[in-house]
């Protein structure tokens, strides 16, 4: 009987900490509304609401679907404020006194994971006291007295600084991956004072080869730290080759079908948006043959739907039925209103009679959601073909050309084969 006793008290056990419980305590927050969620990549999934008891407590377990979750979670309160927590398999609580409850005032026991988040503030106080001394030692002669002793407590706090990144770096914990993706959306090196050039020889490789993506998945910091290093690949070390070539490798190193897909769509935006087609296109095939993607979204369908040199040229729906391009044709997607697109209207339209004598026959596709998109933009065409289906970048036209970003041009023959794809009438080299 004792040893059944003991195996049931083990299983309970056992279940108790798969299910991951916080206990939570504001004592000045009786009755008041919560929220308790999980950061999954751009959102925050609602796992929990309630009201506190009249004690100011409750209790909340991730439920079995969640219960291998490793991440931040939100605990929110309506009308006092709210706190990040760490979430690894710990069973622990947290308890507030104060009126309005942050990371700053509040209390975990029994979470190593979260004492550890908690004492990274610690790295606040010590940047902020090496401006301090930095501007110091500039500002006193070495002959003043005072710049011995902001020299020496400069040394000290630098000291004291690499020996946290030091800890960061070792530690397996969940909030140390965290602290070290905050660490470089501040600009923050393993050394105080780095430059620029410094920052980018030391986060280039981690995130390339390290950095783990699931984890960042679930930290919150999903699209900050993803655009930033965007930022830095682009702007820093400007080189198209080596971003790209980067996130195939980053991608490579994904397992988890969910993440490889957010991280896909999101570099496929991103590469739009930088104006790289180039890039979008290549990285949609690579995409698309690597079997990992797991229900993309438009975008990402589009990208991987990208249209080679020499592909044949998808029928266009139009309202009429299905039509099979069969002759010369200029195929035009763009969106009313948007200024790229606006511009090349104007120039299609000043160079019609060119298009026309080169004798291409021209189709434009617009994005356009309502009929009074295009109103006050002067779109009086003189072709006969423009598509519409008010469905924007989801309507099959779009999905079947991969067109994540307007304007976008395809100039095909009358063997229905695409001869070229373009950002600007100018480059298709019709105006020649």
């Amino acid at each position: 009987m004792k040893k059944l006793i003991t195996t049931v008290i083990t299983v309970l056990a056992m279940v108790t900490v798969q299910a991951q419980t916080v206990q939570f305590h504001f004592s000045n927050f009786a009755h008041a509304a919560y929220s308790y969620t999980l950061a999954k990549g751009d959102k925050q999934d609602t796992i929990a609401k309630g009201k506190l008891d009249a004690a100011g407590k409750a209790v909340i377990t991730l439920p079995k679907t969640q219960k291998n979750y490793k991440g931040i979670a939100k605990f929110t309160l309506a009308a006092g404020g709210g706190i990040d927590l760490v979430v690894n398999n710990e069973n622990f609580s947290v308890t507030g006194t104060e009126t309005q409850i942050s990371n700053e005032n509040v209390k975990f026991t029994g979470s190593p994971e979260n004492d550890f988040l908690n004492a990274m503030q610690q790295q606040k106080i010590i940047l902020n006291k090496l401006a301090i001394t930095a501007t110091a030692v500039q500002v006193y002669k070495k002959e003043d007295a005072l710049y011995a002793v902001f020299e020496k407590e400069k040394e000290q706090l630098g000291d004291a600084y690499r020996a946290q990144q030091t800890g960061i770096a070792q530690s397996p914990l969940c909030a140390a991956r965290f602290c070290e993706a905050v660490n470089f959306l501040m600009g923050a090196g393993s050394t105080p004072e780095m430059t620029q050039e410094d920052l980018i020889k030391q986060y280039k490789p981690f995130i390339k080869d390290k950095l783990d993506f699931e984890n960042l998945y679930t930290s919150g910091l999903w699209s900050p730290l993803i655009e930033n290093w965007s930022q830095m690949m682009q702007y820093g070390l400007k080189d198209d080759t080596v971003w790209y070539e980067d996130t195939k490798a980053i991608l490579a190193r994904i397992s988890n079908k969910t993440v490889y897909t957010a991280f896909a769509d999101k570099m496929v935006g991103l590469f739009a948006k930088a104006g790289k087609d180039y890039m979008v296109s290549d990285l949609g095939k690579y995409i698309a043959a690597s079997g990992k993607v797991e229900k993309p979204g438009n975008r990402l369908i589009s990208a991987m739907n990208d249209l080679a040199i020499d592909a044949a040229a998808p029928a266009l729906q139009t309202p009429a039925g299905k039509k099979t391009i069969n002759k010369k044709t200029l195929l035009f997607f763009y969106e009313s209103g948007c200024n790229n697109c606006e511009n090349e209207i104007h120039q299609l339209l000043g160079n019609y009679p060119i298009v026309k004598d080169k004798g291409y026959e021209v189709i434009t596709v617009a994005a356009d959601m309502t009929k009074e998109a295009g109103e006050g933009h002067g779109h009086e065409f003189p072709w006969s073909e423009n598509l519409c289906d008010y469905k924007g970048f989801k309507g099959e036209n779009f999905l079947n050309y991969g067109i994540i970003g307007t304007p976008t041009f395809f100039t095909i023959d009358a063997n229905n084969k695409i001869t070229g794809r373009y950002a600007k009438l100018i480059d298709t080299g019709i105006l020649n």
